[in-house]
């Protein structure tokens, strides 16, 4: 019960009807809106930055621990396997194969996992795979005999490819299918399914040493469900990276990303006045205030050892959040294997959310110059 009432007083506006139950005080949620917004909105505490339901939400929960114990700011970056999910066009900097797997205990017991894997499969040419799930325990409604329990599936897969064009450019862009579905007992399955697009750019200037990005991430068509419509959560991120200090003991780098939604649901309001109130036509839309700015830094010491943090601010919403993480990495040839963790504070919602991650890769052989 604790699951749903959270979950109600996050999205009190897609819960339409509810009741209480004169025994025991407890809300239960009724009609066909339970099914509209448990899909829609659940994972949606990636609700601190949308204004609207939005289908496939869950896809913003940032998966990497890497990356989001840097305050999510990681679009510049994009080093690693991860890149598929934050920038597609960063896995132009891979040098082996990598593999990931990465855990997240999110909020009221539900769970995120990403799994992936990729590298280059040419010269100057990457392919990465990632698998993504949501997991929402079984939510049992009180009283059972009124509203009988709640099934959810959330869960997507990508392939992503990136091209190094130069030395210091690389472009990238990556295809996702997702598919939602609820279920309840005696009541009509809703689903729905859709495909969602990526695109990447990454630049890498040598002095400074910065790292540039720029992504679109989650493009599509709106998501049919069978009560609903829900746009793809459609987000572009810009980002940079500032490689500040390196030698062989401590290397620092400094991150900054802004990202916010793009809603196409946008019309035109022409005046009823005629032609000569034509300067009176405006654009009208959804006005969506959201937006994310983050900042990170990573420390390396002696390579082995990372410590990391940063700090998203949540522009319209009062959910922004520190974040903070540690990483081990060793070499025992061929491979390299490397553990995270990343912890962010959600003081608002009085909850906190841990991730990890393990990675495997191939330790890469030295470029050779181009």
């Amino acid at each position: 019960m604790k699951r749903l009432l959270l979950f109600d007083g996050l999205f009190s506006d897609g819960f339409k009807n509810r009741k209480i139950n004169p025994e025991s005080g407890l809300r239960v949620t009724l009609g066909r809106s339970l099914t509209a917004a448990l899909l829609v909105w659940l994972p949606v505490a990636a609700g601190a930055v949308t204004n609207g339901t939005q289908g496939g939400a869950f896809l913003l929960i940032g998966g990497s621990a890497r990356a989001t114990s840097m305050g999510e700011a990681f679009t510049g970056l994009a080093d690693d396997v991860s890149a598929a999910t934050w920038n597609p066009a960063g896995l132009s900097q891979l040098g082996a194969l990598q593999s990931s797997l990465s855990y997240t205990a999110w909020f009221a017991d539900t769970s995120y996992a990403v799994v992936g894997a990729g590298g280059p499969i040419a010269p100057r040419h990457a392919l990465a795979a990632t698998v993504y799930y949501f997991h929402v325990p079984r939510i049992e409604n009180v009283p059972a005999d009124v509203e009988p329990a709640v099934e959810l599936s959330n869960y997507a897969a990508g392939l992503a490819y990136a091209w190094r064009v130069t030395g210091r450019l690389g472009i990238g862009a990556g295809v996702k299918l997702l598919s939602q579905d609820l279920s309840q007992s005696g009541r009509p399955e809703s689903a729905a399914s859709g495909a969602m697009v990526d695109l990447g750019v990454h630049y890498r200037l040598e002095e400074p040493d910065l790292g540039l990005g720029l992504a679109l991430q989650n493009m599509g068509p709106s998501l049919e469900f069978r009560d609903a419509r829900a746009p793809a959560p459609f987000w572009v991120r810009a980002g940079a990276a500032w490689h500040a200090y390196r030698d062989p003991w401590v290397s620092v780098t400094g991150t900054t990303d802004l990202a916010g939604p793009v809603d196409t649901r946008y019309r035109i309001d022409w005046p009823s006045g005629g032609i000569g109130e034509i300067g009176k036509t405006r654009l009208a839309g959804p006005g969506q205030k959201r937006g994310d700015l983050a900042v990170g830094t990573e420390w390396w010491i002696a390579g082995i050892l990372a410590l990391r943090g940063g700090y998203t601010f949540r522009l319209g919403s009062d959910l922004s959040s520190p974040a903070a993480g540690a990483g081990l990495r060793f070499e025992v040839e061929p491979f390299a294997y490397a553990v995270d963790y990343g912890y962010s504070f959600w003081g608002e919602l009085s909850s906190n959310v841990s991730r990890v991650s393990f990675s495997l890769s191939l330790i890469p052989k030295p470029r050779e110059s181009e």
